[in-house]
């Protein structure tokens, strides 16, 4: 049985207890209805005391009895987070579960990418490689706002401040518009120089400077995309990041297909192609999540009825809580340059050795990231709501899980290394031992691997990227860069060598992450 509730302006609304579950913020039924309040009259009541008074009644909340579901059952339902009903293990899968099936997808593709730009040659590999590895600096800017915003949004909704969580979205929108320009602008200038100074031979600067034009071009729609994702991500809502993220992997595979190779007629692109499928279909993404974020049922219903006007206050939540973790990010790709250039220095074949391990590797590396976001959100929205010991118990059930996936993941890629290897650039035998070597190391790895993204995630949720920011760079400069030249220059242990030194900076970051988390000084942090 449901209670309707009149607004004021001729509408009323059927509150159910099916609908209104599912969107996961029931843990004050004053403040939830002042939220499904303002979706119904279409508009934001910034002061919730300010909404209309002729009818404050608050539905039941009992579960629904047989042939008790009203109309407003049959419409869309967002089928989120719920912290008020749900388990741990269920918030964990309800955040993970999305996440884990867009990534892999887009391991698959970036995999299916590499297996075909292989076929072109060891040279348009290698181009892909070097100029996803220069692109990856324009995305260390522009996490400030991905970081920011998921954390933000996940504290505000929490809370329950919904306009403030439409706010957050609405500036960081601003900061990642700005961003995708200025990095288009400087591939397009920059192309030749950036490669040159990876190290690339001139086959390989050849391949790589016209799909560096579109990878910069993709970054305009891809970060606009992202934005709306992480918000999505803070409210507790991964379904439709995982829906948009589904279309888009598989326009791109297509577009991969049809002019990499040059399939049904389509001229034959190469590495260029690659880069033109994957604009298409950021383009086509950027489309759909916007889109859909704004006429679906979902948290941030309304996100575009507000200001655009830079807010100092709105920004400064954001990057006070996203500087530091694009200085991670930063920090991380600045080492990580220095690392791809002495391993490219090895020649053609141990790059793309290099590269097939590390798209291998990826599809492992999924399961850490996903609960790593998993647990961002969580913990976020934990402390919002005021629970700091929910909070924590999610990051170590977290951790427990992805270590457990990741390190059987790890078992396979050890026993099944030279098959994998083969399946990118098959024939060419000296790739495939340098490939199945380093991936065998990686391998073991794997369990650490997961401890180290999820327990970041759980600081990053919390807003304790300082912390995050300070071990990432010490462990990537220290272990990975330091241990790279000794290994590589000095010991000539080759490209197992460099992958050595990353196994080992992987473990100092997860005893690191550790120490931090168990300190528990994150609790005390306000967003």
């Amino acid at each position: 049985m449901t209670t309707s509730v009149s607004h004021g302006v001729g509408v009323s609304y059927e509150p159910t207890y099916e609908v209104d579950r599912l969107i996961g913020f029931r843990y004050d039924e004053r403040r939830y209805l002042d939220y499904r309040r303002n979706i119904v009259k279409g508009e934001i009541v910034e002061n919730p005391a300010e909404a209309p008074v002729e009818d404050q009644s608050i539905p039941e909340t009992k579960e629904p009895q047989s042939g008790d579901i009203g109309e407003a059952d049959k419409r869309p339902r967002f089928k989120g987070l719920d912290l008020a009903n749900h388990t741990l293990e269920q918030n964990l899968w309800i955040l993970a579960g999305p996440l884990l099936a867009e990534r892999l997808l887009q391991s698959v593709v970036d995999a299916a990418d590499m297996a075909m730009c292989g076929r072109v040659g060891a040279a348009a590999v290698t181009a892909v490689g070097l100029s996803n590895q220069l692109s990856m600096i324009a995305t260390a800017f522009f996490d400030a706002i991905r970081v920011g915003t998921m954390s933000v949004v996940a504290r505000r909704i929490g809370a329950g401040e919904y306009e403030e969580a439409h706010k957050t979205l609405r500036q960081s929108l601003l900061i990642a518009a700005t961003i995708g320009v200025i990095a288009f602008l400087f591939f397009s200038v920059y192309s030749t120089s950036a490669l040159k100074f990876m190290g690339a031979e001139p086959d390989v600067v050849r391949h790589g400077v016209g799909y560096f034009w579109w990878k910069g071009l993709s970054l305009c729609f891809e970060f606009v995309t992202m934005t709306f994702a992480a918000s999505l991500r803070g409210s507790g809502n991964t379904r439709l990041p995982m829906y948009v993220g589904v279309v888009v992997n598989l326009l791109n595979l297509t577009g991969n297909y049809l002019l990499i190779g040059g399939n049904f007629g389509f001229p034959a692109l190469g590495a260029e192609g690659a880069g033109m499928a994957t604009a298409f279909a950021r383009f086509i993404g950027m489309g759909l999540i916007v889109t859909l974020t704004s006429i679906q049922l979902n948290p941030l219903t309304g996100w575009f009825r507000g200001s655009f006007k830079p807010d100092r206050e709105a920004l400064g939540a954001v990057m006070n809580v996203g500087l530091p973790a694009s200085g991670e990010r930063l920090t991380l790709r600045g080492a990580q340059m220095l690392y791809t250039r002495a391993i490219a220095g090895l020649g053609t074949n141990a790059y793309a050795a290099h590269q097939v391990a590390l798209r291998l590797e990826s599809l492992s590396l999924t399961i850490g990231f996903s609960f790593g976001a998993a647990t961002t959100t969580l913990v976020g929205q934990y402390l919002g709501f005021g629970d700091s010991s929910k909070a924590e118990e999610s990051a170590w059930k977290a951790q427990k899980l992805a270590s457990l996936a990741m390190g059987c993941m790890g078992v396979l890629m050890f026993f099944t290394a030279p098959t994998l290897v083969r399946l990118f650039v098959p024939g060419n035998e000296e790739v495939t031992r340098l490939g199945a070597t380093v991936l065998r190391i990686i391998a073991v790895a794997q369990p650490f691997m997961a401890v180290n993204h999820v327990l970041a995630g759980g600081l990053r949720g919390a807003g304790d990227t300082k912390w995050v920011m300070l071990i990432t760079g010490a462990s990537v400069w220290l272990a990975r860069v330091c241990l790279t030249y000794l290994f590589v220059i000095v010991m000539q242990l080759g490209l197992a060598g460099a992958w050595y030194a990353m196994a080992i900076d992987f473990l100092l970051r997860s005893a690191l992450f550790r120490w931090r988390f168990k300190v528990g000084h994150w609790k005390d942090i306000s967003v």
